[in-house]
């Protein structure tokens, strides 16, 4: 039996491991109540706001019979206020449970943890870095719509600087489904990053950028929309930045004259929490998959919770 040793990087999966969560995540669909993991501890660290991602994790952990220990905002509520490093408290909490899920504010906060912990971590997002929990979300809920992943045009759009779900889906995509364009829609302040070009090419991933969603709209499969990341500006230095870049946005958010230009069997998806950058009255149409794709959390962490504390 394998055993998953955590999870840190969407680019750490094979084949073989990310089909099995899917799988395993099919039979988590029906479960109300399984206490296979009962006498288990799930610690939830989090330095930064979530509700879906927190609430999915515990909703997991409990229905596989788990106790769940959490935070909600280590920066205020945890010795990080006096000063303590991250390094030291993975160490120290590694002895009170059997796992930890990390939300971190830096990049790279879950690779640093996964160093000094003791028990397995999950990244459930570590700054502008990764969130490779949600990518898996993400592809099996396209993979529910179109049975295979194959000959789509992808459109991700919004900041895709800052933005590190589509990071990690970047990196699940090119290295698992190379056989679809990717097409980068972003005011120009805020571009995908090289490394997830070269990563894209190195996969040899047909992919374009754009500022503008004409001409691309029509074509997509798979429309992606992001939020602008307000929590990686400062305030008060960057707020003229800030205000121009979302003015730039603007021009990418989705409504119902937009939708209508779409296929009709194509889906739009978003990590969610939105903002403006999809209009409420789009929640109506059958294309707006994002709900769908927030209900399947729970199923892909239900699976990574077993792989990791069972095995498979």
């Amino acid at each position: 039996m394998k055993k998953l040793e955590g999870l840190i990087e969407a680019q750490q999966l094979d084949a073989e491991t990310m089909w099995e969560i899917f799988r395993i995540a099919d039979e988590m669909q029906a479960v109300d109540y399984d206490p296979i993991l009962k006498g288990k501890i799930i610690q939830l660290f989090f330095y930064e706001a979530s509700t879906r991602t927190r609430f999915s994790f515990a909703s997991a952990a409990l229905r596989l019979g788990a106790e769940v220990i959490s935070t909600e905002n280590a920066r205020a509520f945890s010795s990080a206020f006096k000063g303590e490093t991250l390094e030291d408290t993975m160490q120290v909490i590694s002895r009170y449970g059997h796992m930890i899920v990390l939300r971190y504010d830096k990049e790279g906060g879950a690779k640093r943890a996964q160093q000094h912990a003791t028990i397995p971590v999950i990244n459930a997002g570590d700054g502008p870095g990764q969130h490779p929990t949600q990518a898996l979300l993400d592809v099996y809920t396209m993979i529910q719509k179109f049975g295979k992943l194959e000959g789509l045009n992808i459109v991700l759009a919004g900041d895709l600087l800052n933005g590190r779900t589509v990071r990690s889906l970047c990196y699940l995509i090119a290295k698992h489904f190379p056989k679809n364009k990717i097409w980068l829609v972003s005011p120009s302040l805020v571009r995908m990053r090289d490394d997830i070009k070269e990563f894209l090419t190195r996969y040899q991933v047909d992919w374009y950028e754009s500022d503008t969603l004409d001409g691309i709209l029509e074509g997509a499969d798979v429309l992606y929309q992001t939020r602008v990341q307000t929590e990686r500006f400062d305030e008060e230095k960057e707020r003229s930045l800030l205000e121009r870049i979302q003015q730039e946005a603007s021009h990418l958010f989705i409504n119902v004259e937009m939708v209508e230009r779409m296929k009709k069997d194509s889906i739009i998806l978003h990590p969610l929490p939105r903002k403006t950058e999809i209009r409420f009255r789009v929640d109506n149409d059958q294309r707006a998959w994002y709900f769908r794709q927030s209900d399947n959390g729970v199923a892909i962490r239900m699976a990574l919770l077993k792989m990791v504390l069972l095995g498979y």
